[in-house]
């Protein structure tokens, strides 16, 4: 019974206890946890590259983070059969499947380069050079042996 009393006395002291005061300013916010939000560039997203023919051959999926209006952006690839050098068709390609980070992706007035590198050897770097097409796919070259005309667009839904 005395507890019960002393909760109630306790519950009557938090009711009469004084509002918040609308004077008194709530703390500083610390500038470094603020967090600005940029909407993402035209390439930001997934992309799926393939030869610009009636084959379409699969050659790599790219996965882009790209803010608006910035000329750079970074992103990560997985190579394709289709990325695989002529040499190698009908064999086991040990590009197929490989996923890396992009070296490079810079936006210019006329379009875009890409640069990756399925494997530890500099000669293999991969360099897409793509503009951009009113549907809103990229086509242009992969620079390899032997180059080879691509498009990219998004995979579909």
């Amino acid at each position: 019974m005395i507890r019960a009393l002393s909760l109630a006395a306790g519950i009557g002291l938090l009711a009469t206890a004084a509002p918040a005061r609308a004077d008194i300013a709530p703390p500083p916010t610390d500038d470094s946890t603020l967090v600005e939000i940029v909407p993402p560039g035209e390439l930001d997203g997934s992309w799926r590259v393939v030869t610009n023919d009636k084959a379409e051959i699969p050659i790599v999926t790219l996965d882009i983070a790209h803010a608006a209006d910035e000329a750079r952006a970074a992103g990560v690839f997985t190579a394709l059969p289709g990325l695989c050098p002529p040499a190698t068709a009908g064999d086991d390609c040990e590009w197929d499947g490989i996923t890396g980070e992009v070296t490079d992706i810079v936006l210019t007035d006329t379009g875009v380069l890409i640069s990756f590198n399925p494997s530890a050897g500099a000669d293999d770097e991969q360099n897409l050079r793509l503009a951009p097409q009113p549907d809103g796919s990229w086509t242009g070259t992969l620079d390899g042996q032997p180059p080879r005309k691509v498009k990219m667009s998004r995979p579909p839904e």
